[in-house]
This record gives structure tokens, sequence and C-alpha cells, in this order.
């Protein structure tokens, strides 16, 4: 586990911690700030945590994980699309169709199934909504670099 970018997103992490507990949300593992020196936060597990705390709408850049029950999942993506980011997306089943309809589903630019190795250079890296434009990466990377022209001849 790396350093966080700034000193700024040890206290944003805090204050989602914070807010998320002051609403009901209950405290899994982490929690708190790694030590005096460096960017450094444990990783972090929130559960039943409340639809209007503010990691269920902001984007926490750190250690931060929710875990939220549901029962459909159709009720699920549509939680997950409501929200203006959509860069990338991890799912967790042992149902194939499942996963096909969440990775359908889902407004991201990225979806794994099952596991995290989602940033790999001979793949296309980049969001959908407020999370980017355009991709980096793959042969998707390369399209910005070149202009199409379809062209016919008779004759």
């Amino acid at each position: 586990m790396g350093a966080l970018a700034n000193p700024r997103r040890i206290n944003a992490i805090e204050a989602f911690v914070a807010d998320a507990q002051d609403k009901g949300a209950k405290l899994e593992a982490g929690g708190k700030r790694i030590g005096n020196q460096g960017n450094f936060f444990e990783p972090t597990v929130l559960s039943d945590v409340p639809e209007n705390a503010r990691i269920m709408s902001e984007e926490p850049f750190g250690p931060l994980a929710v875990m939220l029950r549901f029962k459909e999942t159709d009720d699920v993506l549509q939680r997950a699309n409501k929200l203006p980011f959509g860069l990338a997306s991890y799912a967790f089943t042992k149902d194939a169709k499942v996963a096909t309809k969440v990775a359908d589903a889902l407004e991201s630019g990225m979806v794994t199934s099952n596991h995290f190795g989602i940033a790999l250079p001979e793949t296309p890296f980049g969001g959908v909504k407020d999370s980017g434009f355009g991709h980096e990466g793959g042969s998707e990377g390369l399209q910005v670099y070149l202009q199409s022209k379809f062209v016919s001849h008779l004759g």
C-alpha cells in the first residue's frame, strides 16, 4: 500500500470516515492515518453506509471500501449508475450470467469480474461520465492520433 498523493487526501479520507460513522456506518477495518510521516492511511472498510453519507456520492481517491447489502442485482446496478462517475467497476459473483449482466449494464469505462487486474498496457484505460474522456493504452489509445477516412473508387 503506497502513500496518498498529498496531505489533503489524509484529511479527506478522515472526513469521509467520520461523516459515514456519524450517519450510522460501521467501521469494519482501518480508519486511521498510519504514523506521522508521509501520507499513509490504513486500508479502511465501512459497512451499512447510508445513502446520505458523502462517500456514497463522492470519489475518495484513497484506501476506502464501502460494503453494502442488496437483494436484487438490478437494485445495485441502479445505485452504481446513478453516480456521475464511471472509471472502473468491480463485480464478484459465482454466476456467469450475473457477471455478464453486470458488465453489460454498468456505466463504466472498465469492468472486471472476480479480480482486480484492470490496468494493463495492452488494454484500454479510461472512464465515462465525469471520470474521464477517451482512453489511453491498447489500440483505443492510438485512435486519438489517427484520422480515419473512407475512400471508394470505381473503375
